[in-house]
């Protein structure tokens, strides 16, 4: 399957995913190793103090991490084991943020996946690591 096989078929899976939808989420991005997936922040997304909520960046991190297209878009069952996010700065209203996904490890049973959250400015946000299970 070349680049934009795995682009296309990473769209349809991405497409159905309710979540995606509702948060209005992009997938820009789909590469063997990696995948990005972009939102620009609006009301759906805020926290109490009128930012980006933490939750939207802890799903932009589980949701990425499954893209890439040596995983999803290439058939495997997978769910999330673990997740670890932490947050270096906050993201405001009409911010662009883009969550990028390199996987860093996939063996039979696990993987291992490094998201990087950042804003349009090139600053990081958040990073993010997935733990993988195949089902």
């Amino acid at each position: 399957m070349d680049g934009t096989d795995q682009y296309r078929r990473a769209l349809e899976i991405f497409r159905e995913i309710g979540l995606v939808r509702n948060l209005g989420l992009e997938l820009l991005e789909v590469t063997e190793r990696t995948a990005a997936v972009a939102v620009t922040v609006d009301e759906r997304h805020g926290n109490y103090l009128g930012g980006l909520h933490g939750g939207v960046v802890s799903s932009l991190v589980d949701t990425v991490a499954f893209f890439p297209g040596m995983l999803l878009p290439s058939g495997r069952k997978l769910t999330t084991e673990g997740l670890s996010v932490h947050y270096f700065r906050p993201a405001g209203m009409g911010e662009r943020v883009t969550a990028t996904a390199e996987v860093l490890r996939m063996g039979r049973r696990m993987g291992h996946v490094l998201v990087s959250v950042g804003d349009g400015q090139g600053r990081q946000l958040a990073h993010g690591y997935v733990t993988l299970l195949t089902l």
